[in-house]
C-alpha cells in the first residue's frame, strides 16, 4: 500500500474512532476487538522481552478495574501508581481509568537524588490528592511505611493481588468527555508539582491533533526508554500508541542509563520508526556510543527532541554520528512540550529538517532577534516547528500585548485541549487568562515556527543584558570535562553589587584543587567568550552536590538556596 493510501485510512480509522467512542477506555475496547492479536506493548525488563496484545492488555487492565472496584474505589477517586519498572505498571493504570478513578504515576528515587528532597516531593503530591489506594511493588512499599507510615494502610502490594475474571459493567465505559481521566504531574523543578487534569475528551482531541501533525501511519512503532511518570513517556509513548493502535516498546529506564546504546538494538530488533527524547539523551548517545559500533536505525522517520531547549549542536552532531547508521536530516525533528495541553503545542514538519536561525548574541541579550553580523558572536536556535491541529500561539510582552515576529516574548497558548485547572491548587488562575495559558517560557515566532529561548525563571539579567541559565549550562557541559549533566547556573541576588550575580556550579570527579581551579578558570573564559560576561563564582564540587528534580531536570531554586547558604552566609 503506498504511503499517501496508508496515511488516508489511518486518518479515516482514526477519524471513525474517535467520532464513535466518548472516552480512552470505549476506544481501548475497539481496538481489542478490531485488532486482538496486534501487539500493543513489548517490555524489556533485565533483557528479557514480554509482548502484551490488544486484548491481552484490554483484559488485565479490566481485572485491575475489577479489583479496585472489590477495594471499594468510587468514580472520581484518585489511585496512585508507584512503580519502578514493574510489568504491569501500565495495565494498573488503565485498569484505575476502567473503574472510573482517576489514576497518577509517580516517580520512584534514583541514585543522584538527595532523599529528603524527593520524598517531600512524593508525599506533597500524596496529601494534596489523597489517593483511595497506592499501587506498589515490594521494595517501594518497605520505602513508604519508612517514610509516610499514616499511608500505609491505603498501599496494595501489587505482588499480593489476585486477580479474577470480572464479569460487572466497569464504570469508565460510560465516561463522558468531560470527565477526569487522568492526572500528569509537572517535573516540579521551581516548586511544588503541578497535577494538570486531563479529561477523556481532551485526551482524545489531543492524540487525534497529534496523530494528524506526526502523519501517523497504521504500522508506525513507538521505541521508548523514557519512564511513565513523564509526559513525553506516558502520553507520547503509551497513551498515544494505545489510542491509535500502534505498538510500543518500552526499555528500562534504569538500564538505558547504564547503556544508552540499548534503545538503538530495540530500534533495529523491531524496526520502530518514531523516538521522543530530550536533548540531553541525544548528547548523551553520541558521547557513548563506541565510534565502531553501528545499527540499522533507518527504520526510524522521527527521532524528535522535546522537553528541553533543543540545541543545533546537539540535533548536528547525532546526525553526523549516526549518518552511517541510516539516520536522515529529515528524521531530526522537534517539538514544543508541555503537560497543560496535554503533551506538546507545536511540531516540525515530517518531511523536512528543523530549520536553524543564526541570531546576533547582542542583540538577542537586549530582546532582538536578527540575523548575524560579519564578526559579531551568535547564538543559534532550532525551530520546534509549527502549532499542532486546534492549538495557536501568541508572543506577549510584559504588559501582555502581541508582538510581532522576531520579537522575544512569553509564549501564550490555546487549543480546546488546554487544562482549566491544577488539583487542589488555584495555581491556574494566575497562568489563564481569557483562555491563553501563560506558559512562562521565552521565545519568538519566525514564518509560523516557534523558537524557544528558555523560561521565564531561567533569564539572569547580568550587568543589563539577557542570558538563559540552560544556554550556559549546555556550553559548558558541551565543552568542558565537568560530570555530564551536573552543572547548573544560577543568579542569586548578591547584596554586595545591589544586582543579580552569574554563578556556574559544576560537578567534578577530580578531587584535587589545583584541577579544579584550573577548570574554573577554564569555566570563566568559556563563558567570557560565549556571552560577554565573566561569572562572578565558579563553584568546582563534588559529585552529587547539584539537586535534581524527580524528572531529571536541574532544580534551580534549590540549588541557588544551597549555594548561597554554603557560600555568602
Amino acid at each position: 500500500m503506498a504511503e499517501a493510501d496508508k496515511r488516508a485510512e489511518s486518518a479515516e480509522t482514526g477519524a471513525s474512532i474517535f467520532q464513535h467512542e466518548q472516552n480512552v477506555i470505549a476506544t481501548l475496547f475497539c481496538h481489542a476487538v478490531e485488532r486482538p492479536n496486534q501487539p500493543f506493548l513489548i517490555t524489556e525488563i533485565d533483557t528479557s522481552e514480554h509482548t502484551t496484545s490488544f486484548s491481552e492488555f484490554f483484559e488485565t487492565a479490566r481485572r485491575y478495574g475489577g479489583y479496585f472496584l472489590a477495594r471499594g474505589v468510587k468514580p472520581g477517586d484518585y489511585i496512585a501508581a508507584f512503580f519502578t519498572t514493574h510489568p504491569d505498571q501500565a495495565a494498573v493504570f488503565f485498569g484505575a481509568i476502567m473503574a472510573g478513578a482517576v489514576p497518577f504515576l509517580l516517580p520512584t528515587i534514583t541514585q543522584k537524588q538527595d532523599p529528603a528532597i524527593f520524598w517531600h516531593a512524593q508525599l506533597t503530591t500524596l496529601q494534596r490528592t489523597q489517593p483511595r489506594l497506592i499501587v506498589t511493588e515490594p521494595g517501594v512499599r518497605a520505602l513508604l511505611a519508612q517514610h509516610a507510615p499514616a499511608l500505609i494502610e491505603r498501599v496494595v502490594d501489587i505482588e499480593s493481588i489476585v486477580l479474577e475474571k470480572v464479569t460487572r459493567p466497569l464504570p469508565g465505559f460510560t465516561a463522558q468527555r468531560g470527565q477526569p481521566a487522568f492526572l500528569q504531574h509537572s517535573s516540579g523543578t521551581t516548586g511544588a508539582k503541578k497535577g494538570v487534569v486531563l479529561t477523556h475528551g481532551m485526551v482524545l482531541d489531543f492524540v487525534a491533533a497529534l496523530g494528524d501533525a506526526l502523519e501517523i501511519v497504521p504500522g508506525d512503532i513507538i521505541a521508548s526508554w523514557l519512564p511513565l511518570y513523564h509526559d513525553m513517556g506516558l502520553v507520547g509513548c503509551l497513551v498515544l500508541p494505545m489510542l491509535l493502535g500502534l505498538t510500543a516498546i518500552h526499555a528500562n529506564p534504569f538500564d538505558w542509563v547504564a547503556r544508552p546504546t540499548s534503545l538503538f538494538d530495540l530500534i533495529e530488533r523491531h524496526q520502530a520508526t518514531l523516538c521522543w527524547q530530550p536533548n540531553f539523551a541525544f548528547q548523551h548517545l553520541v558521547r557513548s556510543a563506541p565510534r565502531t559500533q553501528h545499527w540499522n536505525l533507518s527504520s526510524v522517520r522521527a527521532f524528535i527532541n522535546c522537553s528541553e531547549p533543543c540545541k543545533p549542536v546537539t540535533m548536528r552532531s547525532f546526525l553526523e554520528r549516526f549518518s552511517a547508521d541510516g539516520v536522515r536530516p529529515e528524521a531530526m525533528q522537534a517539538s514544543y512540550g508541555m503537560a497543560e495541553n496535554v503533551f506538546i503545542a507545536t511540531q516540525t514538519r515530517m518531511a523536512a529538517a528543523p530549520r536553524v536561525l543564526e541570531v546576533e548574541l547582542g542583540l538577542l541579550q537586549q530582546n532582538i532577534v536578527a540575523p548575524v553580523q560579519d564578526g559579531a558572536a551568535g547564538l543559534g536556535f532550532v525551530s520546534t516547528g509549527f502549532p499542532i491541529p486546534g492549538t495557536r500561539l501568541r508572543i506577549l510582552n510584559d504588559a501582555g500585548t502581541d508582538l510581532p515576529e522576531r520579537a522575544v516574548g512569553q509564549i501564550a497558548v490555546t487549543s480546546p485541549y488546554l487544562f482549566s485547572t491544577y488539583h487542589g491548587s488555584d495555581l491556574a488562575q494566575e497562568k489563564l487568562v481569557d483562555g491563553w495559558y501563560l506558559t512562562g517560557d521565552y521565545g519568538f515566532m519566525d514564518a509560523g515556527e516557534l523558537f524557544v529561548c528558555g523560561r521565564r525563571d531561567e533569564l539572569l539579567i547580568i550587568n543589563g543584558k539577557n542570558i538563559y541559565a540552560t544556554d550556559v549550562e549546555f556550553a559548558v557541559n558541551n565543552a568542558l570535562k565537568v560530570k555530564p549533566g551536573r552543572c547548573v547556573t544560577v543568579g542569586p541576588f548578591n547584596p554586595r553589587t545591589g544586582s543579580q550575580s552569574l554563578v556556574v556550579i559544576a560537578e567534578s570527579e577530580e578531587a584535587a584543587d589545583e584541577v579544579r581551579l584550573r577548570l574554573a578558570r577554564e569555566i570563566k573564559t568559556l563563558v567570557y567568550a560565549e556571552f560577554g560576561i565573566v561569572p562572578y563564582d565558579v563553584f568546582v564540587t563534588d559529585p552529587g552536590w547539584v539537586s535534581k528534580s524527580t524528572s531529571g531536570k536541574i532544580s534551580r531554586g534549590a540549588n541557588e538556596r544551597r549555594y548561597v547558604a554554603e557560600r555568602w552566609s
